[in-house]
């Protein structure tokens, strides 16, 4: 369940790459989530990105065993949305949809998946936010 968990934080994080906003430096990355309507414990790290992982993309891709495509991407304003489908270890699949704000020193957002089978967990509705902390250390 931790790595199912994981994947639906990290699922959102495979669009940055397309808002070329955000800079290069430490950043401090927080998550929040709620599944079938209850409050799940959060968490927070920090990571320095370079302006190569930025230009790449490398640094927001899911491990290849989640299987995740993203489609109806929309990107303006610094607003970004999408419908992601991904297939997970163990027959699971995760469908959903992704909405938040890139700019250059934060970020927010928000998605909303459905499991199925249900494994238990329904509707998983997480919350990420993202801060600039400063130049790497």
């Amino acid at each position: 369940m931790t790595r199912l968990l994981a994947a639906f934080v990290l699922a959102c994080c495979a669009t940055f790459a397309y808002a070329q906003e955000m800079k290069p430096g430490l950043w401090e990355i927080a998550t929040t989530m709620k599944m079938q309507g209850m409050e799940m414990p959060g968490g927070k790290y920090s990571h320095c990105y370079t302006a190569k992982d930025i230009a790449d993309g490398k640094q927001y891709k899911m491990d290849d065993k989640s299987k995740c495509t993203l489609a109806n991407m929309k990107s303006a304003g610094g607003n970004i949305s999408y419908d992601m489908n991904c297939n997970m270890e163990g027959g699971v699949k995760l469908t959903g949809t992704v909405k938040g704000a890139m700019a250059a020193n934060t970020f927010t957002f928000e998605q909303k998946m459905r499991t199925t089978p249900d494994q238990g967990m329904g509707e998983v509705h997480s919350f990420i936010k993202g801060r600039r902390l400063g130049d790497c250390k």
